[in-house]
């Protein structure tokens, strides 16, 4: 059985950061903004496959899939950056300017992603404005409130402020 040594899995990752780093911020917006809009999916996938079966579980088992998407199209997830680039600014292959250069054009990627596909989702979901809200959107907000007034109710320490 082959197996896969620790040094050779960390000098992908080196590799990995040093390629991420170097990409043009048209790449990483675009990149970043794929990768917002297929989380946006996932989690509506996620959300349907719960309301569908009534099994929470199901949308648990269903929401990897927007992961895989970006993993196979070689997209570019703000998190993954977090392990990738900062394992070659450790190594020397990358400035702490190049890290934080990516990092901040994913997540306006991320952000551009996100917004258009969530514009997109309630343009079909209310049919352009002109249908009440749906059982889907129903259960987005209950979900929102229950998560916003759970780290109201710990104040400063919600925001991990001890």
């Amino acid at each position: 059985m082959d197996s896969v040594q620790p040094a050779k899995v960390v000098e992908n990752m080196i590799q990995a950061g040093k390629t991420k780093a170097n990409l043009s911020i048209k790449h990483l917006l675009i990149r970043g903004g794929l990768a917002g809009a297929f989380l946006g999916y996932a989690t509506t996938l996620a959300f349907t496959a719960n309301l569908q079966t009534g099994i929470d579980m199901m949308g648990a088992i269903l929401f990897p899939v927007g992961f895989v998407m970006i993993i196979l199209l070689g997209l570019e997830l703000v998190t993954g950056n977090f392990a990738l680039l900062p394992a070659a600014k450790l190594n020397g292959q990358v400035s702490t300017a190049g890290m934080l250069h990516n990092w901040f054009w994913v997540i306006i990627g991320h952000l551009i992603g996100s917004i258009f596909y969530a514009l997109l989702f309630v343009a079909a979901t209310t049919q352009f404005g002109t249908a009440g809200p749906s059982a889907m959107s129903e259960l987005l907000i209950a979900v929102a409130e229950t998560k916003t007034i759970g780290y109201a109710a710990l104040g400063g320490a919600g925001l991990g402020i001890y």
